[in-house]
């Protein structure tokens, strides 16, 4: 198992899929700090499992940042229930002037409320087709699921955003 361990070349994993893992944590987590550890249990994670590392490292890195997420998401439900908290937002990056930046800010809000309410099933395809740039078949063998399924849940998603966006009967 060492063996395995040794020859995983963590340098050019970290290169390689790095910063799109690091979005994609970010995108589930909606914090840096939370997405940091995400990122960083995710790696030690691939690190305890090389083999199936060396079959597809993209999709079994992004496939176990889902899986600790939706763990520790269960997780903070059950905390919920005992102690609610509020999480904290974000800042966003100031724009060219006040009126451009409380614009943008106000559209970025939109968009992540918009997202943030659709279902998971509708929510990770997205998030992976657009903020982390994959293929339809590499969401598909990350999720499990058949392309045709994630070309329909993506076109699902779109069609509930935009819905959400114009206020016309909101994501379900």
């Amino acid at each position: 198992m060492d063996d395995l361990r040794a020859k995983v070349d963590t340098d050019r994993l970290a290169e390689e899929h790095g910063s799109a893992l690091y979005r994609f944590c970010r995108s589930l987590t909606f914090t840096r700090e939370d997405g940091e550890d995400l990122f960083q249990d995710t790696f030690l994670k691939a690190l305890e499992r090389p083999q199936r590392l060396a079959a597809d490292p993209r999709s079994f890195l992004f496939a176990t940042a889902l899986s600790l997420w939706r763990s520790r998401k269960r997780k903070y439900a059950r905390r919920e229930r005992i102690a609610p908290s509020e999480p904290l937002e974000d800042q966003a990056v100031p724009a060219e002037g006040p009126e451009e930046a409380l614009l943008a800010q106000e559209e970025e809000r939109l968009v992540r409320e918009a997202v943030a309410a659709l279902p998971e099933k509708y929510r990770l395809p997205l998030v992976l087709f657009y903020a982390m740039e994959m293929k339809v078949n590499d969401i598909a063998r990350t999720l499990g699921l058949p392309p045709g399924t994630v070309k329909r849940r993506l076109f699902t998603a779109r069609e509930l955003v935009e819905k959400g966006l114009t206020g016309n009967d909101g994501p379900t």
